[in-house]
């Protein structure tokens, strides 16, 4: 299928007119990158970049947050376009020219290049020829802090979302093929919760074991005894996942100590089983610490909801691919990943879709080696503009 008249143009429009600068935003944010709420350079970028235009802009957002409005000619309802500003605690190892400068921090999940591409669609609908087509308001949200600080959470808090009539983020996503657009109706990324544990028994010589009771054992035989939660609890047609990412205990190597620590974290898709797991996992650790003559402590946090795209916003979302970049550059996804996203937080307020934008076979997301293609940027910014003309034209 060939691009339909409805966007002709808009992808070489934006290539020739941005493409350029949206890549080079790029990598001044790649450089400095930095983490959670502290987005106070990066933010600064962004209003560099946006500077000059037609826009009404809000800073001090969730901290460092930035919102920058766009009014139409005509009247209308407001759709919103959202990017992540932050980036990872990661020591990056890609050798880019651009590489971070900043030890420690990196850009490993693509928001240098989510918070690029939305500053080009904010340059392509502030154009007079397009901003003439918006029947309404388009909101260009750009938040701090998704790599596990909630601002999303914190932006839906301060307002960011009301009177918002729908919502469109964009993710880039290794292993879907190159320039291809991936979404789907319902879940498409899983609750992301997280847990501590501590595990106590009673320390002793490493060498009369029978005289303590120790919790690096009884841990252990914890973190065996959860995978059952899910292989022998939940159905196996039910997505789920409990995985222990780290575990600590001891301080000398013929010393039982007195406590352990594990800390993890549990993916579900269904809210009724994520309701049902902080009380199995206490139910079951302190079971097999109290067997062993120990106990077990356990701190449940509920994180990020399940991401759940609008079913009319996802079909408007791979129609505007299609009539945008073709029907073979555009796929609706079988299975939601696993992986979570604090825009769960706009799609609970304001219907929505969450849609993945290709970059094909590179190193995956939250690596030290995670880079991408940059030809995707300007793609990426004709996609944001397009779902905000189509939503905007109904």
């Amino acid at each position: 299928m060939s691009v339909t008249q409805k966007f002709d143009g808009l992808r070489e429009e934006v290539r020739d007119n941005f493409g350029e600068d949206i890549v080079a935003l790029r990598r001044e944010i790649h450089e400095e990158p930095e983490l959670g709420f502290e987005t106070e350079k990066t933010a600064e970028k962004v209003l560099a970049a946006l500077d000059g235009l037609p826009l009404e802009i809000q800073t001090g957002v969730a901290q460092n947050g930035v919102v920058a409005t766009l009014v139409g000619e005509e009247d209308g309802p407001t759709v919103a376009l959202r990017a992540d500003m932050d980036a990872l605690p990661i020591h990056e190892e890609t050798d880019l020219p651009f590489a971070s400068k900043e030890d420690g921090k990196m850009h490993a999940c693509g928001h240098d290049g989510h918070t690029s591409m939305l500053v080009g669609a904010a340059r392509t609908l502030s154009q007079n020829h397009l901003r003439e087509r918006l029947s309404g308001t388009v909101k260009f949200v750009f938040q701090p802090a998704e790599e596990g600080g909630g601002g999303g959470r914190v932006m839906v808090e301060e307002g960011v979302a009301d009177e918002v009539s729908s919502i469109f983020a964009l993710h880039l996503w290794p292993g879907l093929p190159f320039g291809t657009v991936g979404t789907k109706a319902g879940p498409i990324m899983a609750a992301a919760d997280a847990f501590e544990m501590t595990v106590k028994g009673t320390g002793g010589h490493g060498a009369m074991p029978h005289l303590a009771a120790d919790p690096v054992v009884i841990a252990a035989q914890i973190v065996m005894g959860l995978q059952t939660l899910v292989s022998r609890e939940v159905s196996p047609v039910e997505p789920a996942v409990l995985t222990v990412g780290e575990i600590a205990a001891g301080f000398a190597f013929n010393i039982i100590p007195e406590t352990a620590r594990l800390s993890g974290t549990v993916r579900t898709l269904d809210a009724n089983l994520r309701e049902r797991m902080p009380e199995r996992i206490e139910e079951l650790a302190q079971g097999v610490a109290r067997g062993m003559r120990g106990d077990a402590e356990l701190d449940y946090r509920f994180s990020y909801p399940v991401t759940q795209n609008d079913a009319d916003a996802s079909r408007l979302a791979l129609g505007v691919s299609e009539d945008l970049l073709g029907e073979e550059n555009t796929v609706e996804l079988a299975q939601p990943s696993m992986g979570g996203e604090d825009f769960s937080f706009f799609l609970e307020k304001v219907p929505g879709a969450f849609i993945w934008l290709g970059v094909g076979d590179v190193s995956g997301l939250h690596t030290a080696q995670f880079a991408f293609d940059e030809e995707i940027l300007p793609q990426g910014s004709a996609l944001l503009a397009a779902l905000a003309l189509e939503s905007l034209s109904r």
